[in-house]
């Protein structure tokens, strides 16, 4: 496969980009766990159907973060036009589909399609992780990484009435490692500037692109509300839930994944 690579200019840094592949455009965007690789399963094999592309955004990877004020719907579209994309297929997980949301309301014209992977959602109060969010704030002051890692890991790969054995070791060491590589540099880069966004949670009527929402039978409740929230508020939004997979689902479940999203962006190009 002939990948090729280079940096988008966004708004005061760089942001690194893969693509590969012809025929439309779609455009992966990973979660908040790591960058690009958390599309490893996908990438090569979306490129045998599309011009598939993917970045680290801001402040992942090989993407810088300078201490300035940004949107993540705002590089998005600056990694469209520095590849000259006016208007593309859009997958995202996690963080990566709460920036499609974004992004759907600042420029509607430029979304063929979306694929809401477990995503998050401007404007949504999360309620039920609220003695993760302690133990990981606890973690980070007292310094233990590790202790970070792990709760992060058992949050949104192991999921929901599932241990570590219950998984995949190969697929969870790959989550392991990338999450705690995204830590170090977290802590390498220091800094923590603010993002604004568009408050999708009560703009999601104004919503018209195709929409498809993929959700993991073990995801933690936050995400099967807001996946709920999507299907009743994006008009004709499609709902397909993977069973017996956690947040995490093209990592865990690829084959499953592919079939359900590449023939929905087959029909939407």
């Amino acid at each position: 496969m002939d990948i090729q690579s280079g940096y988008a200019p966004a708004d005061g840094t760089h942001l690194y980009y893969e693509f590969a592949g012809s025929g439309s455009d779609v455009i992966l965007l990973h979660p908040g766990q790591a960058g690009i690789e958390m599309w490893d399963p996908q990438f090569e094999e979306f490129a045998r159907h599309h011009r598939t592309v993917r970045y680290d955004a801001r402040g992942f990877g090989r993407s810088e973060r300078p201490d300035r004020e940004y949107t993540f719907y705002g590089d998005l579209a600056a990694v469209m036009d520095a590849l000259h994309i006016e208007r593309a297929g859009l997958v995202g997980c996690s963080l990566g589909g709460r920036t499609i949301l974004d992004f759907a309301l600042a420029y509607p014209d430029r979304v063929a399609c979306m694929v809401l992977v477990n995503p998050g959602m401007s404007g949504y109060q999360f309620v039920h992780l609220d003695d993760v969010g302690a133990a990981i704030r606890a973690a980070r002051e007292r310094g233990d990484r590790a202790a970070m890692v792990d709760l992060e890991v058992r949050t949104w790969f192991d999921g929901v009435g599932r241990s570590a054995a219950d998984t995949d070791p190969v697929v969870r060491a790959k989550v392991f490692r990338a999450t705690t590589e995204r830590n170090a540099r977290d802590r390498a880069r220091g800094n923590n500037p603010p993002f604004r966004e568009l408050d999708a949670a009560s703009r999601l009527r104004e919503i018209g692109a195709p929409t498809l929402i993929v959700e993991s039978e073990l995801d933690q409740i936050d995400i099967h509300n807001i996946c709920a929230q999507l299907a009743m508020g994006i008009r004709g939004a499609e709902r397909v839930v993977i069973p017996n997979a956690a947040h995490l689902v093209n990592l865990e479940r690829p084959k499953e994944f592919a079939a359900v999203v590449l023939p929905f962006l087959a029909a939407h190009p």
